[in-house]
């Protein structure tokens, strides 16, 4: 098993910070940092929360629970699962033992589960190298990921972008953006909950085209459930991707899921007879 000082060494290159800068975070020694990273000593307990919230990781992780076996959309779906957000069902009726999920978005509901939701979208986006001047929320659920996302890439990754949210109903004077003003040419990333057959998404993006000649750099959300239309065989992402010719993600796919699964990331859930 990794030692937990090798642990904070590979978290810390992870996010590409010295070891001064994380016993500034810590409000300790760098030289204290350095004894954990060779195996001199090891950090105090009461440390130790402090240690794994900085990270963005579980305290099991940071003692090496499959933090190098896992991908971020395993840690990811596991994450979910845990907090409730991710049901699993197994058909173990049908021939192929189909796998159904559903995704409560609701449950994100404490300022832990919506930091940490944050710094999977922020992982996401610089895992996939985005090129993009903005990030904009779209309301309701998308507010607060796309605000948690905005927040991790400074905090995880010394970011600055703009950030802006819009609005179901326009204010008092008429206004349906809140943050910054989008203008023409802004490469704008949008980030939502779920996608389904990508209607509402696309009229939502429409109403703020009118404001400013913006260009979809990407779309990302939690889950795409490849959700199409009556005669069309198009799903509600490649509807959006061949609109604007652009590319829509999803953090976690059914695949994904199974995948998780069939590896003993997840449990299988529970079963239909």
């Amino acid at each position: 098993m990794v030692s937990i000082g090798k642990k904070i060494k590979y978290l810390r290159k992870l996010k590409g910070i010295t070891q001064e800068e994380l016993s500034d975070v810590l409000h300790i020694s760098y030289q204290a940092i350095s004894k954990w990273e060779n195996e001199v000593a090891q950090p105090d307990i009461s440390i130790i929360p402090v240690i794994a919230n900085y990270f963005g990781v579980t305290i099991d992780e940071l003692f090496g629970f499959k933090l190098n076996a896992l991908t971020n959309k395993e840690r990811f779906i596991q994450f979910m699962v845990n907090n409730g957000m991710l049901k699993i069902v197994v058909d173990n009726d049908s021939s192929s033992k189909e796998t159904k999920f559903s995704i409560n978005t609701e449950k994100f509901e404490t300022n832990d589960q919506i930091s940490k939701v944050g710094g999977f979208f922020a992982d996401f986006i610089r895992d996939n190298n985005l090129e993009y001047d903005t990030l904009v929320g779209l309301a309701y659920h998308g507010i607060a990921f796309s605000s948690a996302a905005s927040i991790a890439l400074y905090e995880k990754y010394g970011m600055t972008v703009n950030y802006c949210h819009d609005r179901l109903v326009p204010d008092s004077r008429g206004r349906i953006i809140c943050g910054h003003t989008l203008s023409d040419k802004e490469k704008v990333i949008f980030i939502d909950d779920l996608i389904f057959s990508g209607s509402n998404l696309i009229e939502r993006i429409e109403r703020l085209r009118k404001l400013a000649d913006i260009e979809v750099t990407a779309v990302i959300v939690i889950a795409d459930f490849m959700s199409t239309r009556e005669g069309d065989l198009m799903t509600g992402a490649q509807r959006i991707e061949e609109k604007y010719g652009t590319k829509v993600y999803s953090i976690i796919t059914k695949d994904d899921i199974t995948r998780a699964i069939r590896d003993d990331i997840i449990a299988g859930g529970e079963y239909l007879m």
